[in-house]
C-alpha cells in the first residue's frame, strides 16, 4: 500500500510540474521597461476552456502613469502554421484607475475563457506603453488550452 501511495504521489508531482510551467516571458525588446514584474501567475495553468483564469500581477512601477495603451496580439497553431487572430488595443486607464503612482503595484483580474475557444496551442504578446509611448512592459506567452477532461 505504501508503494502505491508513493507512486501516486510521485506521478502527481511530475504531472503537476509539467502542467504548471511558466507560460510567459519578457519580449526580446523589453528595453527600459517602466514596470519590473516580481510575480505573474495564471490559475489554472494551463488555462481551461470554458473556465475562468485568475491572473495575479505584482511588481514595481518606476514612474507615474497618467495614460497609455495596451496591445494584445494572439496567434493560434492550426494546420502546421501559426495563424493571426484579431489584435486588441485598449486604453490602460480603462483597465486600471489612472494616474498610477510609481512604486509597488498589484493587479488581479479574472478572464473568462469562452467555451467556444478551440483547443490547441496559442501564443501572443502584450505591449503596454505610457502617455509618452514609453515601454511600461512587453510580455510574450505560449500555452496550450484544452477542456478540463484533457488535463
Amino acid at each position: 500500500m505504501k508503494v502505491i501511495l508513493s507512486l501516486v504521489l510521485i506521478l502527481s508531482i511530475i504531472f503537476g510540474l509539467s502542467q504548471s510551467q511558466q507560460i510567459w516571458d519578457y519580449c526580446s525588446d523589453n528595453n527600459n521597461a517602466l514596470f519590473d514584474i516580481q510575480t505573474l501567475t495564471a490559475t489554472p495553468n494551463p488555462p481551461i476552456i470554458g473556465k475562468p483564469v485568475v491572473v495575479n500581477l505584482n511588481g514595481n512601477l518606476e514612474s507615474d502613469v497618467t495614460a497609455g495603451s495596451s496591445t494584445f496580439s494572439l496567434q493560434y497553431y492550426i494546420a502546421g502554421a501559426w495563424r493571426n487572430l484579431p489584435t486588441f488595443t485598449n486604453d490602460v486607464c480603462s483597465i486600471v484607475s489612472c494616474p498610477v503612482k510609481a512604486g509597488p503595484f498589484q493587479f488581479n483580474t479574472t478572464i473568462n475563457v469562452p467555451i467556444i475557444t478551440p483547443p490547441g496551442q496559442y501564443r501572443g504578446s502584450l505591449q503596454l506603453v505610457d502617455q509618452s509611448q514609453q515601454n511600461i512592459a512587453c510580455l510574450v506567452f505560449n500555452t496550450t488550452m484544452g477542456y478540463s477532461f484533457d488535463y
